[in-house]
């Protein structure tokens, strides 16, 4: 089979920051060494790292993780189902229809797998995103992969509102543009580029779980980088979206003038990724901060609060999170409206579970 584990990695932490479930694909997380980058020339370069922990993995262990899987997905007849569609190369004729009603086709994709099997299979990120669009606003999805995140805001902001989905992998950038092409009515820009601090070229990976594939020095594809702020004319923007598998310092170095229009963040930041490229996610909350953005996050009760002390900042050295969590930065005079919604959401997700439990 061509696909044989769903790289789902937010169905386990979504907006309100817990850390996430390690997923096997993802690669050991290197230590930066002090020259791993040379910020004044725009360069972050991978650094080497070993096999990732599945391909330590034992074939016992191995399936053993794949029928925990089965085993724990809402719709194990679906996945099944999924996996042998798209090994018999039949995938792409079909089309589901969304929770929010848009359309996306069944391409050969670890997101479109998961999004076959299970529709809500990633609706945490989908429901923060729609949860602080607004009717006519302005949202960038930068590292958009097959364009779910894209299309669910398009639906949100309306014909009044511009989404501008932004994708580096030029195969799921296709798929991207495919399932634009299937909303005729939802208005969404995309660009195909990787993006960084710098004008130029750079490869990008080729991975089984395309959900994680980033910029590398080793075998892959190559694709044409630009800073964001050179490719989106800078206007307001009501949310800026990065997954972007490491590279979200040198992301956001270029895009100073989008930040300084845009009122949030929604980024995933992990030690393991950002150390690939020779840097510690505590400078990417720096320069949120100095563009003036502060952190919405949650205290121990799950209670959203508003603060500009820097998550990895505040943690010891043995309290290091698994591999990641979703980090919120607002513009102070919007942080009320990313704790009303995540509030929200909190709620909802709180009686959703009571209503499963006494049923």
């Amino acid at each position: 089979m061509t696909h044989e584990r769903p790289a789902d990695k937010h169905a386990d932490h979504g907006p309100l920051g817990g850390a996430a479930v390690p997923h096997p694909d993802a690669a050991p997380s290197p230590s930066p060494s002090p020259d791993a980058s040379d910020a004044s020339e725009g360069r972050y370069r991978e650094r080497p790292s070993g096999a990732t922990a599945w391909e330590r993995w034992s074939p016992t262990r191995r399936m053993a993780y794949r029928l925990r899987k089965l085993a724990a997905h809402p719709r194990p007849l679906r996945l099944i189902a999924s996996r042998a569609l798209w090994a018999c190369g039949v995938s792409e004729r079909f089309v589901s229809t969304m929770p929010r009603g848009f359309r996306m086709r069944f391409y050969p994709s670890s997101v479109s797998a998961a999004l076959w099997a299970d529709p809500r299979a990633r609706s945490t990120d989908e429901d923060f995103v729609c949860a602080v669009l607004r009717p006519g606003d302005r949202y960038i999805d930068a590292g958009a992969n097959v364009g779910q995140l894209a299309l669910a805001a398009a639906t949100r902001v309306g014909a009044a509102g511009e989404v501008v989905a932004v994708e580096a992998h030029p195969r799921i950038y296709r798929y991207l543009e495919g399932n634009v092409a299937l909303n005729p009515a939802l208005r969404v820009v995309t660009i195909h580029r990787a993006l960084g601090d710098h004008d130029g070229a750079v490869t990008f990976s080729d991975r089984h779980a395309d959900d994680q594939n980033h910029i590398t020095e080793g075998r892959g594809v190559d694709v044409p980088m630009s800073p964001l702020d050179a490719l989106v004319p800078p206007a307001p923007t009501r949310l800026l979206k990065l997954d972007v598998e490491g590279f979200e310092l040198p992301v956001l170095q270029g895009a100073a003038q989008t930040l300084s229009a845009t009122e949030l963040v929604y980024c995933e930041l992990s030690e393991g990724n950002c150390a690939r490229f020779g840097y510690a996610p505590v400078e990417v909350e720096t320069l949120l901060l100095d563009a003036g953005f502060v952190f919405v996050r949650p205290r121990g009760d799950g209670t959203p609060v508003v603060t500009e002390r820097p998550y990895f900042a505040s943690l010891g050295s043995g309290a290091r999170p698994a591999t990641g969590f979703n980090l919120i930065a607002a513009k102070p005079r919007t942080a009320p409206d990313a704790v009303e919604a995540l509030s929200r959401l909190a709620g909802a997700s709180r009686a959703e579970a009571a209503q499963k439990r006494s049923s």
